[in-house]
């Protein structure tokens, strides 16, 4: 028989040790992470579990939140995969080894701004003339769509197809190839046409070379035909479908392209893509090297040619262009045909159920997710990234299923959580979904993702709309009381009629809903029951005072859950009306998460001497922090050299300088430009911002100050601007990103 232990005090007191830390240990890994910081005089408090406690724990305005899973991702930058699941089809191109492949490379180049005014397509025909050419290789470039070529070989008044032969010369092989637009997919479909009957070849490359919208607006601006947009990603889907070519990788020395929907539409046409997640620096790919060795062994693998052309440009971008992010990816198109459609399926499934009672938990998913061009409101995020934060096992099998089919990713080194490839995602702006939904239709775009794109996005905006439409910071001059309105707006029965009177379409008689005129949103309301909506917002809505008061603005935990970003607005009064001057994610807070009114006030100011400083208009786009290293992104609108234009800035710890200059195109296209490299001798710029009546009516766009001629670069830094009659407020935007405004410091 046994013999009973006995259970000594000791044994007691090391099981209440172990048990205890046991409980630390679970409890650790269920709560949330502190915040990272907001501001640089931020200061993190506990949360004593009481929502009437003062509380921003969960608040951070930070890209790089916190992932809330139990897996994390490594970082893929760098690392060359060659493997291949099984089960995946055959590449299209067969590849004959021992160097005896003929390549044919088409170069669509839609010159526009790019070469008209800084003569980056020259710059790259002499990048691909300067490589070591043989006759296995044909190079066949199509030019046009610029009012300007720098080089009197180049037409622009015609379209015109050249050969690159080599030894820094180009030769003319057509003449006059019309005078199509460059963005129409007849143009490029007669060109692709043209190369395959002229040079046979068993390996195909095509690299569409301008600006990019990726999934929103696809490619290309045509300067000579400005109001004609740009070639939707349905209409390059046409043009390669009638050209009937099977491409071994089709690239885009362009922005933004690197989209999963654009993968999957070109999964069909071809076996690779090589393309961009963010904007490319204005300097684009460098041809030299990667044709010099492709020409060296034509039968190179794919994703090696893919690699040095990877690798070329973000190196180059490092030398030419520091300060700018460089992205570039090369994406197996058949892994993505047979097994992303399933994953993404499963996985919009599930985040859309998850939207349904739960929207907060993907807003903020969301919210810290890698966002590109984050100042033109495109809404691309990195689907991986996205996948990892929403965090449920059908995003877990996403990611590892895209990471997979990314075979090679290079990016700059001030750039993280970018794994490859975006997906649209709407969070900042609805002014894109009937845009994407209706692009969606045209490639057969997954229903399910199209289905939880269509829900989040009609969660969003009936958050907007119950808080009564637009609001506007000069209302903050009246003592406009957010809390009293919500305490009369704010119940089921009210919101289900503001959602009726959209689904129905009759919400364009109301002033207060102007701004979502036009927007189509019947699209997002139509046929849907919004009980579940409606009962979701009434219990989970933004509804706090925003009222100094002892020079402080007091939240609870709840409401700072609530909270996307805080930015100072600032206005200046010139004795008729309002100029603005921008935002700034500039705050403080108390050690109780209490907001503070300022205790100075500074704006940024520039100057081309470094010593006569004029105030500039800025707007904040981003902040990324990597360990201590904080970089912000904001932009000043200017006119450059009489061209509307936005200075990107940069700024961390130790400077803030310009990185480079991007173009917002008027006429009917809302493409993202190239940034272009920073500011040159004799650049002139001048400050333009908006103008508001007293009444808070916009009046126009005006120029701030006088010209600024630059003779060695712009200086920037902040100076105090409280001697200026000012106005300031905050702005506080909500999950479903409608804005707030604290009352006026003055």
């Amino acid at each position: 028989m046994k013999k009973k232990s006995s259970f000594s005090i000791f044994k007691l007191i090391l099981i209440i040790v172990l048990a205890v830390l046991l409980f630390n240990l679970i409890s650790g890994l269920l709560s949330p992470k502190a915040p990272a910081n907001v501001a640089n005089n931020t200061t993190v408090v506990e949360n004593n579990g009481t929502e009437e406690k003062n509380s921003y724990e969960g608040f951070s305005n930070n890209i790089n939140s916190h992932y809330s899973s139990n897996w994390q991702l490594q970082s893929n930058v760098g690392k060359l995969d060659m493997s291949v699941p099984s089960g995946v089809r055959n590449k299209r191109t067969e590849i004959l080894g021992n160097n005896k492949d003929k390549v044919t490379i088409m170069v669509y180049m839609c010159g526009s701004d790019l070469e008209s005014q800084y003569a980056m397509g020259v710059y790259d025909l002499q990048e691909m003339a300067s490589a070591k050419l043989n006759d296995n290789v044909n190079i066949i470039v199509y030019t046009g769509g610029t009012t300007k070529w720098h080089t009197s070989i180049i037409s622009n008044r015609y379209n015109q197809i050249y050969k690159i032969v080599g030894d820094g010369n180009i030769q003319p092989l057509v003449e006059n190839a019309g005078t199509g637009a460059m963005i129409d997919p007849n143009t490029l479909l007669s060109f692709i046409e043209y190369c395959k009957d002229n040079y046979e070849a068993n390996r195909y490359e095509l690299i569409m070379w301008d600006h990019g919208g990726g999934t929103v607006s696809g490619y290309g601006y045509d300067e000579k035909f400005p109001r004609q947009g740009s070639m939707s990603l349905a209409q390059l889907d046409r043009a390669l479908t009638e050209a009937d070519v099977k491409f071994d990788f089709i690239g885009f020395d362009a922005c933004l392209m690197a989209n999963t929907e654009t993968a999957l539409m070109l999964s069909e046409h071809a076996d690779y893509m090589i393309a961009s997640e963010e904007s490319e620096p204005g300097i684009g790919w460098y041809y030299t090297n990667w044709l010099s060795k492709l020409c060296e062994n034509t039968s190179m693998h794919t994703v090696e040619i893919g690699k040095n052309i990877a690798d070329d440009f973000v190196k180059m971008c490092g030398n030419k262009t520091p300060g700018q992010t460089a992205t570039l990816s090369v994406v197996d198109l058949a892994e993505i045909e047979d097994l992303i459609p399933e994953r993404l399926s499963e996985f919009a499934s599930s985040t859309s159920e998850l939207i349904d009672y739960d929207f907060q938990t993907v807003a903020q998913a969301r919210k810290g997710t890698r966002e590109f061009a984050a100042d033109s409101y495109l809404d691309l995020v990195d689907v991986v990234d996205l996948a990892a934060r929403i965090n449920t096992d059908e995003s877990k099998k996403l990611a590892q299923s895209l990471m997979s089919a990314v075979k090679y990713n290079n990016t700059s080194s001030d750039i993280s959580n970018a794994y490859g490839l975006s997906i649209y995602f709407p969070y900042r702006s609805g002014k894109y979904v009937n845009t994407v939904l209706n692009t969606y239709d045209d490639i057969n775009m997954n229903p399910e993702y199209a289905d939880c794109v269509r829900n989040f996005a009609t969660y969003s905006t009936s958050g907007q709309l119950s808080s009564g439409g637009s609001h506007y910071a000069y209302q903050s001059y009246d003592n406009y009381d957010y809390s009293n309105y919500y305490s009369n707006q704010s119940s089921e029965e009210l919101i289900m009629d503001v959602l009726e009177m959209f689904m129905n379409g009759s919400y364009s008689s109301n002033d207060s809903y102007s701004n979502f005129y036009g927007s189509g949103l019947e699209a997002l309301f139509g046929g849907r029951d919004n009980t579940k909506i409606a009962k979701y917002i009434a219990n989970n809505h933004f509804d706090a005072d925003l009222n100094w008061k002892d020079n402080k603005i007091a939240l609870t935990a709840k409401q700072w859950s609530m909270i996307d970003s805080i930015k100072l607005n600032m206005f200046i009064d010139d004795g008729e009306g309002y100029i603005e001057l921008g935002k700034d994610n500039v705050f403080e807070l108390d050690d109780n998460g209490n907001l503070l009114k300022p205790s100075e006030m500074t704006w940024v100011v520039a100057s081309n001497d470094n010593s006569n400083w004029q105030v500039a208009p800025y707007y904040y786009i981003s902040q990324t922090t990597d360990g201590d290293n904080t970089v912000t992104l904001g932009r000043i609108p200017v006119m450059l050299n009489g061209t509307y234009a936005n200075l990107i800035i940069r700024t961390d710890d130790e400077s803030m300088e310009v990185v480079g200059a991007t173009y917002d195109y008027k006429g009917g296209t809302d493409i993202v430009a190239k940034n272009i490299d920073k500011l040159n001798a004799d650049d002139e710029i001048t400050f333009i911002c908006d103008y508001y009546k007293y009444d808070g009516t916009y009046d126009d766009t005006y120029t701030l100050g006088d010209p600024i001629k630059i003779s060695d670069k712009l200086y920037l830094g902040d100076m105090d601007i409280s001697s200026q009659d000012y106005l300031a407020c905050y702005e506080f935007r909500d999950i479903y990103q409608q804005s707030f405004y604290s009352t006026a410091v003055k």
